[in-house]
């Protein structure tokens, strides 16, 4: 009888530990995300990221070599999204991702395995780490910046409270 509360305390420290390897051997993920935004498989940076201090977040728009319409109304949609931050403002800072329009968004080289016209979430490192496809669509494109302002506020909540 006194080896029975050594035998339970075996049982319960190897059990998470099974069933997590049984979880990656059937190749088990949840099916529902709270992100809007498609995340990405691959580790893309941006090359020569400089992150300023307080900025945790940016949001960069990918743009063509030569800016045409889609690129310009990407900024002004862009910078309701900035403005409608309000107080987190100081927090999220916008770029350009490629491009050879004079802005007063920061601009950086482009990367090739990025779509062009869409917005990204990048982290202080560079890292990219979600995506927003483009839509002409106005109530579609309201609906994706929604969900860009949305993934948006919980990444900076989630920074406040780590």
């Amino acid at each position: 009888m006194k080896f029975k509360p050594i035998w339970m305390f075996v049982i319960c420290c190897i059990t998470p530990f099974v069933l997590a390897y049984g979880a990656i051997l059937v190749d088990w993920q949840p099916r529902d995300t709270t992100n809007k935004g498609l995340l990405l498989s691959k580790e893309i940076y941006v090359p020569n990221w400089q992150s300023s201090e307080h900025k945790l977040w940016s949001i960069a728009l990918s743009a063509p070599d030569t800016c045409t319409s889609i690129c310009n109304q990407q900024i002004k949609r862009l910078n309701k999204v900035y403005e409608a931050l309000g107080k987190k403002q100081d927090k999220v800072s916008l770029v350009i991702l490629g491009g050879e329009q004079s802005t007063s968004l920061t601009q950086y080289p482009s990367i090739d395995e990025l779509t062009a016209g869409w917005l990204y979430l990048v982290d202080h490192h560079g890292l990219i780490v979600l995506a927003y496809p483009y839509d002409e669509s106005e109530q579609k494109s309201r609906l994706m910046h929604k969900g860009l302002l949305s993934d948006l506020k919980k990444l900076l909540n989630y920074a406040r409270s780590s």
